[in-house]
């Protein structure tokens, strides 16, 4: 059960002035290949990610999610608690494309969690109820499962990126975080969200003390920072 300390931490975001790119940036240095990125190609990965994110959402302009999952054919439930995933945070949801009927899974205790962090965000994200926050994973996976319907990822509609050369030998990998960065962007156009849902586990991490307020602060400036390096950010 939650403390009555977690219910008492308010974290006024207002003032960061956080925006897509911000928060996408966040997102994209958490890929496995982020150091191997020339910093002149974050905004190529960013705008990339972002627009595709934002043109399959506005091709679906006024739709509920519900119905577009119905219409596609997609089951969900809600489950318990999932193992721990990425930075010790439970499982959210996941999409599981290999049965005959595609079922999205969102598990309860998350959503849970999550509904905490926002009404922590003292207002910063509007009204944000728990079936809010049930549809805000329904569309992530549902872009996915777009993804998926199509025939190639976000990552693999971007340039890859050399990891490896050893003499004449040259490995490359696509950088996975885009197609997480692309359903975030995704999520908020077609919910109107005021930020990319990422930032719901920001909050999430820094509600349960794993993260303190002053990190992400600091973080932010430097993602700012970078991208005002890079040309794509107003300092």
């Amino acid at each position: 059960m939650t403390n009555v300390r977690e219910k008492e931490r308010i974290f006024d975001l207002r003032g960061l002035e956080l925006d897509d790119e911000v928060l996408a940036l966040a997102e994209l240095e958490r890929d496995p290949v982020f150091h191997k990125i020339e910093p002149g190609m974050y905004g190529y990965y960013l705008s990339g990610s972002l627009g595709m994110g934002r043109e399959a959402a506005g091709r679906l302009r006024g739709k509920q999610i519900r119905a577009l999952l119905e219409d596609a054919g997609v089951r969900f439930r809600l489950a318990e608690s999932a193992g721990a995933g990425a930075f010790k945070v439970a499982l959210r949801a996941q999409l599981d494309w290999s049965g005959k009927v595609p079922e999205i899974t969102v598990y309860r205790e998350s959503m849970h969690q999550l509904h905490m962090a926002a009404a922590a965000a003292d207002g910063a994200l509007g009204p944000v109820t728990f079936e809010r926050i049930v549809d805000i994973h329904l569309a992530h996976e549902y872009y996915h499962l777009l993804e998926y319907r199509s025939g190639r990822f976000t990552n693999e509609l971007l340039e890859p990126v050399e990891c490896l050369r050893i003499g004449p030998f040259r490995r490359k990998a696509t950088v996975l975080q885009t197609s997480e960065i692309a359903a975030h962007a995704f999520c908020k156009e077609l919910l109107g969200l005021p930020y990319l849902p990422s930032l719901l586990d920001n909050i999430y991490l820094m509600q349960t003390e794993r993260m303190e307020m002053e990190r992400f602060v600091e973080n932010v400036k430097k993602w700012k920072k970078i991208l005002g390096e890079s040309g794509l950010h107003m300092l």
